[in-house]
């Protein structure tokens, strides 16, 4: 599966072993598993077989080689185990790589405040965020943690230090990791998922006490990724998330993934500057909000043969323009 680039590998009773590559699914090995096949991997990876059978799932890291890893997901289905191996680690590709606009750059230049990565599922995200942090890594002399569940990629100094901490291995709670970050004089703080408010409220107050903060965010579009961040919060307390938004929101990234021509996937990003602040509100966007228009990413693309017209189509109505 690592052999044909795959991200995921599936191994469920009643079907062949079938990994996900670009996309797509591909069968690894031509022979149909059965309960007992399974079985047998979750009796020799997981620690204690009776922490999956009893809680229906259960979650293990295997390494594969010094930067790789394999994050195993053990579940039930049908009475029987499905085992779901997730490929993480290796090299952390470039900007120019994966057509990730040079603009995202200048959001990185921020001595503070708040960049938010957003995008919906399976855009590589993901990926783009650890990206941003191996910018700064390489670019700037920085006391650098991330937050994360699980942890992807393996990052190595360059010019910064860096700290890498796994919630529920490293620390309780991802705010938990933020608090201690702020008292371990760190200058930016990555964080993978802002799941609960605690977290949120962990994130603003470091993005407004001279911190530099990168957050992943589930969203179609930069608005929705500023809508949700309020609506995590207790009604309550939306008009001061509102209003901490406000004052050190440094600018959004949106990424969807392109099907690339001939074959491959390529990135295709919206990037906000500070004038995303206005969205906090509900306002609209001046003219000079965006950095990079992903209406024009799409056009150089289609002009550059890299994405069909049908493609450039289909992504121009999926942003709406």
């Amino acid at each position: 599966a690592l052999e044909m680039g795959a991200f995921d590998l599936f191994l469920i009773p009643g079907h062949k072993p079938t990994c996900r590559v670009g996309g797509e699914f591909k069968v690894v090995e031509d022979v149909v598993l059965d309960r007992s096949q399974t079985r047998w991997v979750g009796v020799c990876c997981a620690e204690r077989e009776i922490d999956y059978m009893n809680q229906g799932y259960i979650s293990t890291l295997r390494p594969i080689d010094d930067t790789r890893y394999a994050e195993l997901v053990f579940a039930r289905t049908s009475g029987n185990i499905s085992v779901t191996l997730k490929f993480r680690g290796g090299k952390i590709p470039t900007l120019a790589e994966t057509n990730v606009p040079q603009s995202v750059t200048k959001l990185l230049q921020a001595p503070n405040g708040l960049i938010i990565m957003a995008g919906p599922h399976a855009s590589g995200k993901t990926t783009t965020l650890y990206m941003l942090v191996q910018w700064l890594n390489e670019n700037r002399a920085m006391h650098i943690c991330t937050v994360e569940k699980p942890r992807h990629f393996l990052l190595k100094p360059a010019k910064s230090m860096i700290q890498q901490r796994e919630v529920g291995r490293d620390c309780p709670t991802a705010a938990s990791a933020i608090d201690a970050a702020m008292h371990q004089d760190l200058d930016a703080i990555m964080v993978g998922e802002v799941a609960d408010f605690d977290t949120l409220a962990g994130v603003l107050n470091a993005a407004e006490t001279g911190h530099l903060v990168l957050i992943q965010m589930h969203a179609n579009d930069a608005r929705e990724a500023v809508e949700r961040l309020v609506n995590a919060a207790p009604e309550g307390m939306q008009a001061q998330v509102k209003r901490q938004l406000s004052q050190c929101l440094r600018g959004v990234i949106v990424q969807r993934l392109a099907n690339a021509t001939p074959k491959g996937r390529i990135a295709v990003c919206d990037v906000l500057g500070e004038g995303a602040r206005k969205l906090v509100d509900g306002g609209r966007l001046d003219a000079g909000a965006h950095l990079t228009r992903v209406q024009d990413e799409i056009a150089k693309l289609e002009a550059a043969r890299k994405i069909s017209a049908e493609e450039a189509a289909r992504l121009l109505r999926e942003v709406g323009a």
